[in-house]
């Protein structure tokens, strides 16, 4: 992780109808080694593009059903619309679906499983997704 993340908290929203995840998602946060993760939760897309658009927002984690949508293929791109630029994971307990293999074409940038998000998953979609893109020689040539 880079020096930001190790000296302020990550701050990810997480997108669910389902109260309980909220639960059991801050639980595996809690478990991630080195991250210090802020994790704010709403439950409707409505209050998601509100909370984006708001700005403060690093990552988010969208599950794939919100009623009254049908699935990421509508919520993600109301995110970007919204001018959020920032990783975009979708979650869900069912990914057997042949439209995930689509979930970059409606602006997400990963998914992964319910039952897979543990403290050493978060930690990786942390790193991959927050890392500085530039080399620390190349980063340096453009202070």
């Amino acid at each position: 992780m880079n020096s930001r993340q190790t000296s302020q908290s990550l701050r990810i929203l997480l997108i669910d109808d389902d109260p309980a995840e909220f639960t059991l998602l801050k639980r595996k946060l809690a478990k991630a080694p080195g991250a210090n993760i802020e994790l704010k939760f709403v439950d409707a897309i409505g209050e998601a593009v509100d909370c984006v658009k708001a700005g403060g927002i690093d990552m988010v984690f969208l599950d794939n059903r919100l009623l009254p949508n049908n699935d990421f293929r509508e919520t993600a791109p109301q995110l970007r619309t919204a001018g959020y630029v920032g990783p975009i994971g979708i979650i869900s307990s069912d990914l057997s679906g042949s439209y995930f293999q689509l979930f970059q074409e409606f602006g997400a940038d990963f998914r992964i499983g319910k039952e897979e998000i543990d403290g050493t998953a978060i930690s990786f979609i942390v790193s991959e997704y927050t890392r500085d893109q530039l080399s620390e020689n190349c980063a340096e040539d453009f202070l």
